[in-house]
């Protein structure tokens, strides 16, 4: 049996696997880089089998011809994987540029002098077949263009891989075995391409490069089919670091360490007034016309524009190469001043409220009960009575939000171990003191949430409070009572016998705003809701019979197994209906 030469057998092999690639590639076609490397693999096909097939071909012209064919392919990979390295990098803008067009001049005039070549030998000169391990291998003195030619079609290949091993660098584990996989592909083809442009080795007339696609091709099926490539792509990493900071809506900017601008987004540029072309280079003080420590922390700067007081906050943050050092500073501004001035606003108010209007409100008060305690008139008793009811109202609730914002300056503090039994019993012992109910806990000694003392104090205080004062009953009552744990939540429901917290409040709660039309007639379920928002729990009124309110507290870090009541219900873990 007669057996091909080596160099035709590693050259259709090497055809073979690129076939096989593509084959399986073309699945993932419309995907970032996919379709250029498509294309990539259409001419390194037609490269290996070109060349392979020429090697068993002896008669000159036909030889010649196919010799033109390989040097079209071999024109034609270089630019598709640069292609291919800018989209699946994310970079894919470059391509639809008039410079990327320009760069396609190369293939398209190299393609014509190679197949006009017989006229002017611009590309080769005294052509020859030359064998070699038995086969057609050819002999030919190189011209300019093709030393021009190959010495540019390999810059764009070296381009596509660099841009494969920057991903290697920037983007980590996720991307670095395909991207280097890829990468490493293109370098035994490239490198024999290289070899025989230059004429080195003891056969020159032997271009390797169609048999070092073997290795290409062993690579690029690990990346393909072994890892996965194109599932991720970096395309879509990198296009987010890109829209993190160009759509910021804040002013957003780079300096070197000598705090010159190097980048800045569409949002300072609209800031400060100027262009990003005009501004690289020059110093960020003189562009922003602003005093920027780089190296401060929570920075404050003062700023009159057009007659205009703001605020701005400024957060610096050092850009550090690998070995550590700095090599510059993000800039990020922050116009405060609306926040800065509503908190100021608040402050006042929350003064004024705090003091001057609960001292006045408790003279009045005391005035009015003074007076319906001196009056025999029985009309203006009741309206007194009614103002003394409402101003105790208005006391009552201003001393909640008192309460409230005492707890969350708790929150200061890490959450601690807390017995959600002696919680609730200190709950209900202060409503029982103050109301004419019964609040009954059957909860657990051994329950231990790691939570907020403060917080759950307020939040089953106004849970009580108002079931005691929303119901008709002369003697309300109210039933706290741990319905189970599961998955470190404890599930706790407050039941009582009135009529039910009516529907419109309920909406205003779930909608997470109060309108002039629709709104609540008081603060504590707002409180509630704060407070296991706070908490990170959630919470479900039920108001079908009375009122049922279910609280899921996370945090247990102790869960009791004693019974719930004599007839040996334990507190288990719930169903996945929240059933005990």
């Amino acid at each position: 049996m007669l057996v091909p030469p080596w160099p035709v057998t590693g050259s259709l092999l090497a055809g073979a696997g690129s076939v096989l690639l593509l084959a399986y590639l073309w699945r993932h076609r419309g995907k970032p880089g996919v379709n250029w490397f498509v294309l990539t693999l259409v001419a390194q096909s037609v490269w290996c089998f070109s060349y392979g097939i020429s090697l068993l071909v002896f008669d000159p012209t036909l030889r010649i011809g196919m010799e033109m064919l390989t040097w079209v392919a071999i024109m034609w990979t270089g630019l598709p994987f640069l292609a291919f390295g800018l989209e699946y990098t994310g970079r894919g803008s470059l391509i639809r540029t008039p410079w990327f067009g320009l760069l396609a001049l190369l293939p398209v005039v190299t393609t014509v002098l190679v197949v006009t070549n017989p006229v002017h030998s611009l590309v080769w000169s005294e052509f020859r077949i030359d064998p070699v391990f038995g086969a057609a291998t050819v002999s030919y003195e190189f011209e300019a263009w093709a030393y021009v030619a190959i010495m540019i079609g390999t810059v764009f290949a070296a381009s596509g891989t660099l841009l494969l091993f920057d991903t290697v660098v920037s983007y980590g584990p996720l991307y670095r075995r395909e991207a280097l996989a890829v990468g490493l592909s293109t370098l035994p083809p490239g490198i024999a391409l290289l070899a025989w442009l230059f004429e080195i080795g003891p056969v020159p007339q032997l271009n390797l490069s169609a048999v070092m696609f073997l290795p290409h091709v062993l690579f690029d099926a690990y990346a393909f089919v072994g890892s996965n490539m194109f599932t991720f792509s970096p395309s879509t990493r990198r296009r987010a670091d890109q829209s993190a900071i160009e759509d910021l809506e804040n002013p957003f900017l780079v300096v070197d360490p000598n705090e010159r601008i190097v980048d800045l987004n569409p949002a300072a540029e609209s800031a400060f007034d100027v262009t990003q072309s005009a501004v690289l280079g020059r110093d960020l003080e003189a562009v922003v016309e602003l005093e920027i420590d780089l190296t401060a922390d929570n920075q404050i700067i003062t700023r009159n524009d057009a007659g205009q007081y703001r605020e701005l906050a400024v957060s610096t943050s050092p850009l550090r190469e690998s070995t550590g050092g700095v090599v510059g500073y993000t800039v990020l501004l922050q116009d405060i001043t609306d926040r800065r001035q509503r908190k100021q606003r608040l402050d006042v108010l929350n003064r004024i409220l705090r003091h001057n209007l609960r001292n006045d409100l408790n003279v009045a008060e005391g005035y009015v009960g003074i007076v319906a305690d001196r009056t025999d008139d029985e009309e203006l008793q009741a309206m007194l009575e009614d103002a003394h009811t409402d101003i105790t109202g208005v006391i009552g609730m201003a001393e909640k939000a008192w309460a409230f914002e005492r707890a969350l300056d708790s929150l200061q503090g890490e959450p601690e171990p807390v017995s959600l039994q002696a919680v609730l019993e200190t709950v209900a012992a202060d409503v029982e003191s103050t109301t004419d109910s019964r609040v009954d806990v059957d909860v657990p000694a051994g329950l231990t949430l790691e939570s907020q003392r403060a917080l759950l104090v307020q939040l089953f205080t106004n849970l009580a409070e108002n079931a005691v004062v929303h119901t008709d009953a002369a003697s309300p009552s109210v039933a706290i009572t741990l319905e189970g744990t599961a998955d470190g939540v404890a599930v706790v429901s407050v039941v009582d016998d009135g009529p039910g917290v009516p529907a419109h409040e309920l909406e205003v709660l779930e909608q997470g705003e109060e309108t002039s039309l629709e709104h609540g007639s008081g603060l504590g379920l707002w409180l509630v809701v704060w407070c296991v928002r706070t908490l990170g729990g959630d919470i479900e009124f039920d108001t079908t019979d009375g009122t049922t309110v279910t609280v899921r507290l996370p945090g247990v870090i102790d869960r009791p197994e004693t019974d719930r009541n004599e007839g040996g219900d334990s507190y288990g873990p719930l169903s996945a209906d929240g059933e005990a």
